[in-house]
């Protein structure tokens, strides 16, 4: 875990939280870079296809059963994350609910999350005008080697 990792933690429907458990345990690879991975992959989706969501999103009372989970995400990965939330109206544990419909293609393959160095991204037309996402970060070289993606 890098020191500038950033942690939260996040509610996902038991049955999703066991399909996230078993993939992790399956791959050696931690519970929060399943998640960052499904999330990553479903993000790179809606900032390709923004729609204004200006309703309250009450998942959660739907009566499934939750869990909270305590995650981690790189500073990169959460400033993404935080814009496009924003730009939908979405709080992670809803969008992470929402991409779970399509963890069997998100994860075809994927054995090691490839943490993010920057990110930076145009969204075309968004209420009639050019909109632009723009969340910034760069490692430079501390005396020690640090992951890019």
């Amino acid at each position: 875990m890098e020191v500038s990792d950033f942690r939260t933690s996040i509610d996902v429907e038991a049955g999703r939280l066991e399909k996230i458990e078993e993939y992790a345990e399956k791959y050696n690879m931690d519970i929060s870079d399943v998640i960052n991975t499904v999330l990553d992959k479903y993000s790179k989706i809606l900032v390709k296809n923004p729609v204004c969501n200006n309703t309250l999103t009450k998942y959660l009372e739907r009566g499934t059963n939750y869990k909270s989970v305590h995650i981690r995400f790189s500073i990169i990965a959460k400033r993404k994350l935080k814009d496009i939330a924003n730009l939908y109206c979405y709080s992670l544990s809803y969008m992470l609910f929402l991409a779970m419909e399509f963890f069997e293609e998100f994860m075809d393959g994927v054995k090691v999350f490839v943490r993010p160095c920057f990110h930076a991204a145009f969204v075309h037309h968004f209420f009639g005008f050019p909109y632009f996402i723009n969340s910034w970060g760069m490692n430079f070289y501390e005396g020690k080697p640090h992951p890019s993606g």
